[in-house]
C-alpha cells in the first residue's frame, strides 16, 4: 500500500507541476532584418515603475496618445491576449491594449470577456493574413479615437481612457503581470505622448514610419516614452525619449505579480475546458484519498480512529503546496476552486474506502470469531 501511495503521489506532483509547453526562457527575440522585437508564447518585456515620474509631462488630465507598429502572429489565438498594458498593481485600474482573435481592444480594467460591459473601444483588423499595422490611439476631452495606418477607423466620444498612477505603475508589452495572457507577434516601435495627436499627426507619423520603417521620426514630437527597437541584441530596449524608462527583456520569463489561489468565482465559465478541469481536479484525488486512507488504516491506533480527518488534511496540504508552486509557472494557474475540488476528491476517496472495505474487513473478522 505504501508503494502505491508513493506512486500516486509522484503522479499527482508531475501532473500538477509539470509546465505546459513552457521551458522557462523568455519568449522575446530581436528581429534581425529590421527594427523590432518578436514575441512568442510566454514572453514579456517591461519597465520598472515610472508613471509618477511623467505625470507632469501630460498636458491635460487623461489626455494622451499611443502609437505602435505591430504585426500579430495570427488571428486564431484564443482568449484575451495583452499587446501592452500600463499596470499600477491592480488589474481594475490598468490601461490595456489587447487582442481577441482579429480585434484590437483598448480599455481600462480587467473586464476581458466584457461581461460587465465596461466601456472600451475595439477595431477589427482582419485580413487574409496578418499584416503590419501602424496603430494610433488618442484620448482626451473629445473622447477616444483609433487610427489604422494613418486613417481614423473608430471614434467613441463617451470614452476617455486613463493612465493609472501610483508607485507601482509600469509598462508591459506582450503579456500580463501574471504571465498568462501571452500575445504573439512583432512590435516595430512604440511611443507615448502626453497630449492628443491630431488626425494630421496620425497620417504624417504613419507616412514617416512607412518610409523609414523605424520610429526615429517621433523624437521631435517629444513623447514621454519612445522605443525604436533597433538594438538587435541585449537584454534591454532603450527609451529614446530621454526619460530613461528602458524596457527590460530578461533571458528568463518573469512573473511580475504572482496570483495565488485566485477567487473561485472567476472560473465559472461553463465550457469544455472548465468542465474538463473540474472533473480532473475532483476525480484525480479520489484514488489518492482511497489509497492513502487504506495505508493509514493499516497503521492502526490514531491513524485508524481519525482516518478520514488525517487523510483529508494531508491531501489538502498537498494540494495547497501544488497550488502555491503553480503561481511561479506561467503556463499553470493557481485557483481556489482547484484546492476545493482536490480536497473534496480526497474526502470522497476515503469515504469510499471506509464504507465499502472497512465493513468487509469487519464482517470477515466477525466470521473468524464465530
Amino acid at each position: 500500500m505504501v508503494g502505491v501511495s508513493v506512486a500516486i503521489l509522484f503522479g499527482i506532483l508531475i501532473f500538477g507541476l509539470i509546465p505546459k509547453d513552457f521551458h522557462f526562457s523568455n519568449g522575446v527575440n530581436w528581429i534581425k532584418d529590421q527594427a523590432g522585437i518578436r514575441f512568442s508564447k510566454y514572453g514579456i518585456a517591461y519597465t520598472h515603475p515610472f508613471i509618477e515620474l511623467v505625470e507632469g509631462e501630460i498636458s491635460e488630465p487623461n489626455s494622451f496618445s499611443i502609437e505602435i507598429a505591430l504585426k500579430p502572429e495570427s488571428y486564431d489565438e484564443k482568449g484575451f491576449n495583452f499587446i501592452l498594458a500600463l499596470h499600477s498593481g491592480e488589474n481594475s485600474h490598468q490601461l490595456l491594449m489587447g487582442q481577441y482573435l482579429s480585434w484590437i481592444i483598448l480599455m481600462n480594467g480587467d473586464d476581458y470577456d466584457h461581461k460587465r460591459r465596461t466601456k472600451r473601444i475595439a477595431v477589427n483588423t482582419a485580413s487574409p493574413s496578418p499584416t503590419a499595422r501602424f496603430v494610433t490611439i488618442t484620448t482626451g476631452k473629445e473622447g477616444t479615437q483609433v487610427y489604422l495606418n494613418g486613417q481614423r477607423v473608430r471614434t467613441k466620444k463617451n470614452l476617455t481612457l486613463k493612465i493609472p498612477n501610483g508607485r507601482k505603475a509600469r509598462l508591459m508589452i506582450g503579456n500580463s503581470t501574471n504571465g498568462r495572457n501571452s500575445w504573439q507577434g512583432d512590435v516595430y516601435g512604440l511611443a507615448f505622448y502626453g497630449y492628443t495627436l491630431t488626425a494630421q499627426d496620425a497620417a504624417r507619423h504613419f507616412n514617416r514610419w512607412f518610409q523609414g520603417q523605424n520610429f526615429s521620426f517621433a523624437k521631435k514630437d517629444k513623447p514621454f516614452v519612445l522605443y525604436f527597437f533597433d538594438e538587435k541584441e541585449g537584454l534591454r530596449a532603450l527609451d529614446h525619449s530621454g526619460g530613461n524608462h528602458h524596457l527590460e527583456i530578461p533571458s528568463k520569463m518573469q512573473i511580475l505579480e504572482r496570483e495565488i489561489l485566485s477567487p473561485t468565482w472567476s472560473l465559472f465559465k461553463l465550457n469544455r475546458s472548465f468542465i474538463k478541469d473540474f472533473v480532473l481536479n475532483l476525480v484525480g484525488f479520489i484514488p489518492f484519498g482511497f489509497i492513502l486512507s487504506a495505508t493509514l488504516f493499516k497503521f492502526g491506533g490514531t491513524f485508524e480512529k481519525n482516518n478520514v480527518l488525517i487523510t483529508v488534511v494531508l491531501c489538502f496540504t498537498l494540494s495547497l503546496i501544488i497550488e502555491i508552486l503553480q503561481a511561479w509557472i506561467p503556463s499553470r494557474s493557481s485557483h481556489m476552486l482547484d484546492l476545493i475540488l482536490n480536497t473534496l476528491g480526497a474526502f470522497m476517496g476515503t469515504i469510499i474506502y471506509r464504507f465499502f472495505f472497512v465493513r468487509i474487513h469487519r464482517k470477515r473478522g466477525m466470521k473468524a470469531g464465530d
